[in-house]
């Protein structure tokens, strides 16, 4: 019987790195329709979830975090659940060796490296945002490469470390969207799978202040699933007599980002990539309490190129909101030329860019296509 080459994507814990491992993932089997694809990842994450619905092969571990934790817990990681972890991933090799591990951030992936390092594995970091976790800081010198979702993360990546900017992969759908002006036009606000409080607090009364100066524009804000927060939103959009789709979630990114104008979002590694790809002026509010900051500089790789511009959550309030609104919604040679330099920043080729640092790992013939 003959042997088909493998690929192990570990790591996860949250949409920012499980989403990313799975677009890696589809792209690497459309390429290569002989790779066998296997997930590592944690029982707590939001892979344990994900992963199965899909149908994925993926061992799920026992395993928390470690950051803000306390001493025992710390200890508890480092001293059992790591080594622990290690061994079950390589007795789980015994008989699917993979022929390279790409880690893709979170907890889980610290567990996947190591195992892929004590095998003499190759191994690939994946580093989505523009501020490098910690994981990937630590091991990236102990790896064969890390590729890079945005170009500012090389400055935090130590030397003698092998880099490769590639950028994120997005959805091709999205890619093939185009921002264009609408009449009225139309807000966009995002705060993530799980919506964001101060958007859901602060946007809607920023839009009453801006529809009781006589403003005319139109709303689609996706709240998350706090049915309070969804009400109280809707509220206030009908008493200002807004034009406004409140959701939860959103299942069809394209149209959404098709149909607006200006978003008013967080700053995650994949919220911006994709506002780049799709041309879309961003109005940032990064979380303030993200691991090592990344949001704020993954904000900040965007702003730089004049597509974006950074709002304080702690300096944010209704008028200031509004002021930042109003300045870029209502004017629009502003948008457009946001529009452009987010396009200019727009990680187009991000998917061939990854794959082929992956091809230089992986059993390839002359071809390029994958040896059996």
């Amino acid at each position: 019987m003959k042997r088909m080459p493998r690929l192990c994507i570990a790591g996860g814990g949250t949409g920012g790195h499980v989403m990313p491992a799975l677009a890696l993932a589809d792209a690497a089997r459309e390429r290569w329709p002989e790779l066998e694809v296997s997930f590592i990842g944690a029982e707590r994450g939001l892979e344990a979830r994900l992963l199965p619905e899909r149908g994925e092969s993926v061992l799920l571990l026992k395993m928390h975090g470690i950051k803000g934790a306390g001493w025992l817990q710390r200890l508890r990681v480092l001293l059992w659940e790591l080594p622990r972890s290690v061994m079950t991933i390589r007795r789980s090799w015994q008989e699917s060796r993979p022929d390279l591990l790409v880690g893709v951030g979170g907890y889980a992936s610290i567990s996947g490296v190591a195992a892929a390092l004590l095998a003499r594995i190759p191994v690939v970091l994946y580093e989505q945002n523009a501020m490098p976790g910690l994981v990937n800081r630590t091991l990236g010198r102990f790896c064969k490469r890390v590729m890079l979702g945005f170009a500012a993360a090389g400055s935090h990546i130590g030397s003698g470390v092998h880099t490769v900017v590639t950028g994120n992969i997005v959805r091709q759908a999205i890619m093939r969207t185009q921002w264009q002006a609408h009449q009225p036009p139309r807000l966009l606000v995002l705060g993530g799978s799980q919506g964001a409080r101060v958007l859901n607090q602060t946007v809607p009364e920023a839009c009453m202040m801006l529809a009781r100066e006589g403003r005319v524009f139109t709303v689609t804000h996706i709240a998350g699933k706090d049915e309070a927060a969804i009400t109280a939103a809707k509220a206030c959009y009908d008493e200002a007599g807004i034009t406004a789709d409140v959701l939860p979630f959103c299942d069809d990114m394209p149209s959404f980002y098709r149909g607006g104008d200006l978003m008013v979002a967080r700053s995650g590694a994949m919220t911006v990539s994709e506002a780049a790809v799709s041309g879309m002026p961003c109005l940032f509010v990064p979380l303030p309490h993200a691991a090592d900051d990344h949001q704020r500089h993954n904000a900040l790789a965007l702003a730089g190129s004049g597509g974006a511009m950074v709002l304080e959550q702690t300096q944010l309030t209704g008028e200031a909101l509004a002021a930042a609104i109003e300045a870029c919604l209502f004017d629009p040679a502003r948008l457009a030329a946001m529009s452009r330099s987010t396009l200019a920043a727009a990680p187009v080729d991000a998917r061939d860019r990854q794959l082929d640092v992956l091809a230089e790992f992986l059993p390839l013939n002359d071809s390029g296509e994958v040896c059996a």
